[in-house]
Order: C-alpha cells, then structure tokens, then sequence
C-alpha cells in the first residue's frame, strides 16, 4: 500500500504528508469514523529505550497525553486523541486549512507591526503559563512553532496558535550530568540550558522573548552567520533594543531577554505590558481585534498569578537543534486564574516608539526580571554565568568548534573566587566530559541556504550558481502543487553521526539505489545528493532530490502523486495510467488513475526527437509508433498515443515524446496494467 493510503490505528487514512517538527512527521489524514479532517503526528521513537527515560514509546504516549490536557486552550493546537501504530505512538490533532507558522508570515510580510506582535506575544504567553500550571515546559519555543490560522471567518492570520507541545521523546533527563542533552533551536534557547542549566519556565520566557524580537525587527536577535557565534551570542551579548517595538513590547521583549533567569520578566508583568501594547495601538481604531490574530486572549495581570518554579516535561525540536543539557521535573504553583479579556487592535504601523528604549527604561517600570544597567549602559553578566563563559571561550579557542559542557553551580554561601580562579577551574578538562553536540544555523551550508534538514516529499526550485547541476545550489522550498517545481525529495538517508567525506559518498551511493526504479521511468533524470556541511556531530539527513534535465518536473512525481491528480508531461513516466479528457482549446487535461481502474492510457516509454524543430513540426505519433507499436498496439484495437511537453521545456532541450496507449476507439482501457506482445 503506498505510504499516503495508509490506515493508522484502524481509523486514520494518511492523505498527505504536511510537513515534520518536534520529533516526527505530521500527515493530513481523514477519520474514517467521523468522516472529517485531522492532523496525524507520527513520533519519532529511538530505536533503543534510554536508562534515564525508559521505554520511548511509553514516554511518548504520556507526553502525548500531557498536551492533550491542554486541548480546551484556545491558543494551543487541540489533540483529539492518542493511538498506537506499529509500535509508535501517533498524535490526532485538529487541522485547520489555511495555517501559517509565524516565520512564514514574517518571510512574506517583513517585519510585523508593534501591536500585532503583542497581540500574539499574550496569546502565546497564555498558553505558555497554561502548560506550566500543569508542569508542562515546552523547550522549544520558536517562531516556526507559532501558528496562524483563519478564524470562524476564515479571515486569515486571525487566530495564534502554540505548536510541537509536549509530544517529545528526547530524554528527560533532571541534571545535566546525567544525560548532556539540551533540546532547543540555535538562537532562541536560553543561556542557562546552553551552561547546562535545568529547563524551567523561565527557559520557555526568554525563547518567546527572542520569538517576539524576531517578529517585530524581522530577523532574530541571536543570529549569526555561523552556530558558534550563535550560540556565543545567545550567551555573552545584550541584543540591540528592537527599534519598530513600542515602548511596552520593548519592556517586555528586553526583560524576557534578561540572562540571568532570576532576573527575568515574570509573566504577571509581561501580560500586564502586552496588554497596555495592544491597548495603546487600538485607541481610535474599529476593529476589535487585531489584524493577524483574531480572538487571540489578552490576559490582564491579576495579584496572585501562578508563580513559576522550575521543572516540567520536555518537548522536542524541530528544524535546527542543539544537544547540550537536561530537562528539569517539577511544577508550577497553582495560584488563581487570571482574568481574560479579548486582545484588540489597529491598522499595522500604528503607536511606534520615538526612540530606543534602554535597559533604563525597563528598570523604571518596576518590575521583577528587568535589566540592571551599569553605569557605561552596558548589562551586567551574572557571576554564576560567568563560569560557563569562560568554559564555552576555553573549548572554542582550544577545540575549534563548539562543545556545550555540563557546569554544576555551588552558589550558596561560596566564597567568591578570582577570574583568575575560576579561569583555572573552567579550562581544566572533566573527566567524563558531556557529548559535544553541534549542528549549523545552515545544515548544508550557507550557498544552500536552508535553515532545517529536508525532508521526503519536499520540493524546491534550485539556483545552480556553478552551472546547471553542478557544485552545492541555492535552495528554495516551493509547494508541490502550486509552484511547479524543479526538483524533489524523493528520499533521506540518515547520518552515522558525523558529516564527513565517506559519509557522503556512502549517501550518494544510497541514493542512487533507492531511486533507481523511479528514475527509470522518466526520461532524462538528474539524481542530485545535498549532503550536511561537514564538522557537525548531529547533521541532518541527506537528501536524495531527483531533477529533469532541460525542464522542470512541474509537480510531485513518484509516489508522491495520488490518483485524481491533474498531471503534466514531465510527471508522467513508464508505467503510468492516466485519463484524458479534451478541452474547449482542443489541449487536454490529464489525471493520473490507477491502472487496476478503467483508464484512458497506459505510458509505455518516451521517444526522441532529434533535431531543432518545434514540437508542431515534429510527427510525434509516428516516433512512438514505430518504437512501441508493434509490441504495444497492432492488431489488439490499441493504438499509440504522443504527448509532448510545454513549449517552454522543449524548447530548452527537453525533446522528449510520452508514449501511451490506448483504445482506437478513444473509450477507456479496462482495469488491469497493459502488456507487450514480445
């Protein structure tokens, strides 16, 4: 049974592969009981049960359940069910057509005005302190992991959504030293998890603090050209005060951003100023909410909110990640529910600040977490983290890359040691030091330009800047069916654990098997294997991407078809039925069928045509005639049919007929795959 046509639990038919994130692939299904859409997760399970965690499809299905307990929230992605499937745990969730995730939006629009910001800022900060009332820490906070969907109205954006939660399988691990795994996203995890640091909620407070950044400056506030300096960034450097923020977003983005987790913004006060942001930008305005985020809940700060204390489970990440520490247990006070009320606001470019706000202006507002200003304007860097600074800086300069090791702190009531001292103490080596865990912002290189590992039915557009076909492409991830794309992942192949030179070439060698048979239906293929940069010790998977040459495929090819497709020329191949039904212009529209259905044609092979004519002045019949006919079509009432591509691919060298046959009688071939007669 191909993969889409798969049933899970009985129930769930697999119609389309959506995309992936948190620890697994997610599918558009359709519930066979009900008879309506879902959202199908497939988790990722190791493949061998870890000491600390147990057995990875029960901590699975007890993540799964935890999100579940959110599912009444109105900003957290609803799960309908838990089921289990070949030996994995599966998530049902809600889906909802017309979904965007926050960077997508961000790519397309630039950077978002002030009061939108917030507005999704409080949505997302709602749900957050949500699953931290339940001991729920996300851990991988992020803008790909907020989502935008229609309203009841289907007006777009309207309604924000928080993704990937709680559903992971990565140990949860409750001290550094018992694990060394940290799982987050390059640039958007906190200082404290990248020392070695527990995950807390505070851990899921600076995220959203650089999510915000993000979203309201167009480009994160942590990222640099390499992982390295990402990462050392995230660790030793103050981020610019975001300059298109209003003055309250500013305060918040500036106090999440704290690096010492003590001192940062706690959410009482966060809601309280994402509150006067939304406000302040609906004054005079009609609209009673915001463009972008519709019914998005606004909370208002009450006395007596949940105070947040550290612990919770863990999620996984998607795209980028960073191993390094471990996931803390505890909870989160369960103090009265804050009032809600619903988040309103105004046309986009409304209520900017005048001028930066500084760590001064953040002070002044009184509340816990802000930044302390020292008299240069510069933010003072606490001392416990002073320690894992100076770790970080003595595997950087001595290793040349990036280890993240485990730092344990002796704080109360420790008699304050000399930088000197505590130089000494960072450089000396653990005996049992914590894995080094490195993947780039640009897991196949900055030319590729793609920020996560590709994953099987992906499409992209190429830009071969060494020559068609040659040396590493510029990338571009498209949609299969409305793009007509260049190429396609037809497969992966997962790395040994380090990007390497015989890594690649066992890829390469992998790829050319397994998609042999695909590339023997099509005329001219080019199989192209993107490997990871090297030096990553966690680097994606290869990805097999199967290309015409002289032409672009158009749309999914392979088994990333379905029948009922409307298909072009170039998605056909060797063995394909497909019906044709003639339009107005006398062009004919083409859907792939099943051969064990009645179908129109069956493809037999392709023909070329020599030469520099068009294809008008090509007798396309006759070359599939006398190439196939005689096994194909005499005598039997069949007859070859020739299809030719799109004058733009022919003209650029794709001179390649389709041959079919069919009935004479232009009725439809009866169910079963057609044979020769030699």
């Amino acid at each position: 049974m191909a993969r889409d046509e798969r049933v899970v639990a009985g129930r769930y038919r697999l119609r389309q592969r959506l995309g992936s994130g948190g620890g697994g692939d997610v599918w558009l299904a359709e519930d066979e009981a009900l008879r309506v859409q879902v959202a199908v997760k497939e988790i990722d399970v190791p493949p061998e049960p870890d000491a600390a965690g147990g057995d990875p499809a029960a901590r699975g299905r007890k993540e799964a359940l935890k999100a579940a307990q959110l599912r009444e929230h109105l900003n957290v992605i609803t799960v309908y069910d838990v089921v289990e499937d070949d030996d994995r745990p599966w998530i049902v969730m809600e889906y909802l057509p017309g979904t965007r995730d926050l960077r997508a939006v961000v790519a397309e629009r630039g950077s978002l005005p002030s009061g939108e910001v917030a507005g999704i800022g409080a949505a997302a900060l709602d749900a957050l302190c949500a699953g931290h009332r339940l001991g729920i820490i996300h851990r991988d906070v992020k803008p790909s992991n907020i989502l935008l969907a229609p309203d009841r109205s289907g007006t777009a954006d309207r309604r924000v959504l928080l993704t990937d939660y709680g559903i992971s399988l990565w140990p949860r691990e409750t001290r550094v030293t018992q694990s060394g795994m940290v799982v987050g996203t390059p640039g958007f995890v906190a200082p404290e998890r990248l020392s070695g640091g527990e995950a807390t909620a505070a851990t899921d407070l600076f995220s959203l603090g650089v999510t915000l950044y993000f979203a309201v400056e167009g480009t994160a506030p942590f990222e640099r050209d390499t992982l390295d300096a990402s990462l050392m960034a995230a660790l030793t450097t103050d981020p610019d005060v975001p300059q298109r923020a209003s003055d309250p977003l500013s305060r918040v983005v500036m106090g999440l951003l704290a690096k010492d987790p003590a001192e940062r913004m706690q959410p009482e006060q966060a809601r309280e100023l994402l509150a006067e942001a939304t406000e302040a930008t609906t004054r005079g305005a009609s609209s009673a909410t915001l463009p972008g985020l519709g019914g998005a809940r606004v909370p208002a700060a009450t006395p007596g909110g949940a105070d947040i204390a550290e612990g919770g489970s863990g999620n996984g990440s998607s795209g980028s990640e960073v191993s390094a520490g471990g996931a803390g247990h505890g909870s989160v006070s369960d103090g009265p529910e804050p009032e809600r009320t619903q988040g309103s606001g105004e046309p986009a470019g409304a209520d900017r600040s005048d001028g930066p706000v500084g760590s001064e202006a953040a002070a002044d507002s009184g509340g816990a977490g802000t930044a302390r200003s020292t008299p240069g304007g510069a933010r003072r860097v606490p001392g416990r983290l002073t320690v894992a600074l100076l770790t970080l800086a003595a595997v950087l300069v001595g290793g040349g890359g990036f280890a993240l090791g485990a730092v344990t702190y002796h704080d109360e009531g420790a008699t304050p040691r000399s930088p000197e001292a505590r130089a000494k103490i960072a450089a000396t080596a653990s005996p049992t030091p914590s894995p080094t865990v490195t993947r780039s912002a640009y897991p196949y290189g900055r030319q590729a330009g793609l920020r996560d590992g590709l994953t099987p039915g992906q499409c992209v557009d190429a830009d071969w800047k060494d020559g068609e076909y040659k040396g590493r492409p510029s990338l571009k991830l498209v949609d299969c069916h409305d793009d007509e794309p260049e190429g396609q992942v037809i497969a992966t192949v997962a790395a040994d654990g380090t990007a390497s030179a015989s890594g690649a070439e066992a890829a390469r060698s992998e790829c050319t098997r397994r998609t042999a048979e695909l590339r023997k239906t099509m005329a001219a293929p080019v199989l192209y294997v993107l490997t990871p940069e090297t030096g990553q010790s966690e680097p994606p998977a290869s990805a097999c991407l199967v290309f015409l040459k002289n032409a672009t495929l158009g749309g999914p090819i392979g088994a990333y078809r379905k029948s009922g497709d409307e298909v072009y020329v170039t998605q056909l191949g060797t063995g394909d039925c497909f019906d044709a039904e003639e339009d107005e212009d006398g062009s004919y529209t083409k859907t792939l069928a099943s051969c064990n259905e009645p179908h129109h044609a069956q493809v037999v092979g392709w023909a070329w045509a020599s030469g520099n004519g068009s294809s008008d002045s090509v007798d396309s019949s006759e070359l599939c005639d006398e190439k196939y006919g005689v096994n194909w079509a005499r005598g039997a009432g069949h007859e070859m049919w020739a299809w030719t591509p799109a004058d733009e691919d022919w003209e650029t060298g794709f001179r390649h007929v389709l041959c079919a046959v069919s009935r004479e009688d232009e009725k439809k071939l009866p169910a079963g795959a057609l044979k020769p007669a030699y």
